[in-house]
């Protein structure tokens, strides 16, 4: 005999109880280890193009910072010295020559430089070679005829430099000179300015020449004229430059 059950509500009941739970949601093994693959895949196809970027990223603001930064000290110097090109005293003769001892050379830096920036140590490297550790991070290599210097990024550029990609040349040359250049048949300037500057010793002024020179910024090249061709490109690494971060 069929029986027939009826549900009523009492007074003050607010639902009525369901004999069946409702299925949890899950996922499956197969479902998580699938996202994960996915996940994988994207992660390795863009993570080493988000890594080059963050790198040329860092070069392009220590680039700009250092040419500020050593531009300033330049200039408040020249409040109790006078114009660079009236700094006698700098002069430590040229790079086959060099007329200063490693003290005097550290001597002359900190007097017209060094005094202004802000420095963290002063490292001689041997008879001819010291570095300046900034609070920063970035460390200047100074030779003892001091014009040409170069920007190592981090202390890891020191112990493994590679010009162009972590290490980078630029020159503070004073006088004004010009020269002529064997090695394209026309004349230069060793430096545009008596400021700190980009290194462009034996370039003739064209961006062509920055990249087809024997110091050009190509694989070809000894990579000198790199700085010179981040700083045209307004302190950003072009599009076409031709080494890897």
């Amino acid at each position: 005999m069929n029986k027939k059950f009826a549900f009523t509500l009492t007074e003050g009941a607010t639902h009525v109880a369901k004999s069946a739970k409702p299925r949890s949601a899950a996922f499956t093994l197969a479902e998580v280890l699938i996202t994960l693959g996915i996940i994988g895949v994207v992660a390795a196809m863009t993570l080493p193009t988000l890594i080059q970027n963050h790198r040329k990223h860092e070069v392009e603001t220590k680039l700009a910072k250092i040419y500020s930064v050593v531009n300033q000290a330049i200039k408040l110097s020249t409040v109790e010295y006078g114009e660079p090109q009236y700094w006698t005293d700098w002069d430590c003769g040229i790079s086959s020559t060099p007329t200063c001892t490693i003290d005097e050379a550290v001597y002359r830096f900190n007097k017209y430089i060094g005094k202004n920036l802000q420095i963290l140590k002063i490292e001689k490297i041997d008879d001819s070679h010291f570095n300046v550790y900034l609070n920063d991070g970035e460390i200047l290599g100074f030779r003892n005829f001091l014009y040409d210097i170069n920007l190592y990024l981090n202390q890891k550029a020191v112990e493994n430099s590679i010009m162009g990609v972590n290490t980078f040349r630029f020159r503070f040359s004073p006088k004004l000179t010009t020269g002529f250049s064997s090695i394209n048949e026309s004349y230069y300037v060793s430096a545009i300015k008596p400021t700190f500057e980009p290194y462009t010793w034996s370039w003739d002024g064209t961006n062509e020449e920055l990249t087809a020179n024997t110091r050009g910024c190509s694989n070809n090249g000894t990579k000198l004229f790199c700085t010179k061709l981040i700083q045209l490109n307004g302190w950003k690494i072009p599009k076409d430059y031709p080494l890897k971060f």
